[in-house]
């Protein structure tokens, strides 16, 4: 990898690396994006039906991050028809992080309503986790902090560009901890804030920066964060 860039998944951080992308472009000529490979492949001469896979497949919240991706393409072959892009994910994956998602909403409603959950439950979702692979001399864009901490364990890379906070989300932690990365005795912590996450931040936010802004003035989710061993 040539270089590493991080980015939360927030309305904010995509407008960031939008306006960064050319920089990047122009420096390193290839990029590796975070998107399905089947998006990817029809953007440019199918912008409108390349959004709609996504809306159908990820729905709306999705395509407010992303949907910029198509257009952008289409004007950075004129202006940099050196550029090669790279998308290293595939609609599968996407399916199955949107799966995840309502798994631990539905998982966050039982412990609210106070059932028994079992703490194996909470790290059902990610069972499936694939490895990820990216081209090696590619500047990669990645959106997952769990993601971003396997790379880091695997490759050995020492530069990151964050363009936001590089801060976990309790649920990339319970991701770490299904990877192996993030010791399972912390999983009890995890869930303590997973649920306080969904319910006082995701739910009650008018979109996911401000959930973002809210957990890191989060002066105990911080102090958490801190006394893990990243």
């Amino acid at each position: 990898m040539q270089l590493v860039i991080f980015i939360p998944r927030t309305e904010s951080s995509l407008s960031l690396l939008r306006n960064a992308l050319p920089m990047f472009i122009k420096r390193f000529g290839k990029v590796a994006l975070p998107l399905p490979k089947e998006f990817c492949s029809i953007a440019v001469a199918n912008p409108g039906n390349a959004v709609e896979m996504l809306r159908e497949v990820v729905g709306e919240a999705f395509v407010r991050l992303w949907g910029w991706v198509p257009g952008f393409f289409r004007e950075a072959m004129v202006e940099y028809p050196f550029a090669y892009f790279d998308c290293y994910y595939d609609m599968d994956r996407l399916r199955r992080s949107i799966d995840t998602s309502i798994e631990i909403a539905r998982l966050v409603l039982r412990y609210r309503l106070g059932a028994k959950v079992d703490l194996n439950d909470w790290l059902a979702p990610f069972s499936s986790i694939e490895v990820v692979r990216v081209p090696d001399d590619y500047v990669v864009i990645i959106d997952d902090y769990a993601v971003l901490r396997f790379f880091e364990k695997t490759h050995g890379f020492r530069d990151i560009v964050a363009l936001g906070p590089l801060v976990p989300t309790p649920i990339e932690l319970l991701e770490l901890i299904a990877l192996g990365i993030l010791s399972r005795e912390y999983l009890m912590g995890v869930i303590e804030h997973v649920v306080r996450y969904v319910d006082d931040y995701v739910v009650l936010s008018r979109d996911l920066t401000e959930a973002l802004l809210r957990l890191i003035n989060d002066k105990d989710y911080l102090s958490f964060i801190h006394s893990l061993d990243l």
